[in-house]
């Protein structure tokens, strides 16, 4: 039986799950967050729905997202002084 390596973008642990569930989404045992299980047969484009053509800056504004889920916002980042000085914007 085929074995898949398997990554959590969300926590960033590795593991492997049996072939059969390839194609398929699951829960990571570590962080819960449900990740999408490649299969090993078709291109990653297609099980990923993500052109593999795209910059590192766009792919991370892309794992961002999809790590967020619907209906929520990335928070403002305060700037190094007001983090500094405890100001609010």
């Amino acid at each position: 039986m085929a074995v898949i390596d398997v990554k959590c973008f969300q926590c960033g642990k590795s593991f492997k799950v049996k072939g059969e569930f390839a194609g398929k989404k699951g829960k990571c045992p570590v962080c819960g967050k449900v990740i999408a299980i490649p299969d090993p047969s078709k291109k990653n484009e297609d099980v990923l729905g993500v052109n593999t053509e795209m910059a590192d800056s766009e792919i991370r504004a892309v794992a961002r997202q999809v790590a967020m889920g619907p209906g929520q916002r990335e928070a403002k980042k305060r700037g190094f002084f007001a983090r500094l000085f405890g100001k609010k914007k």
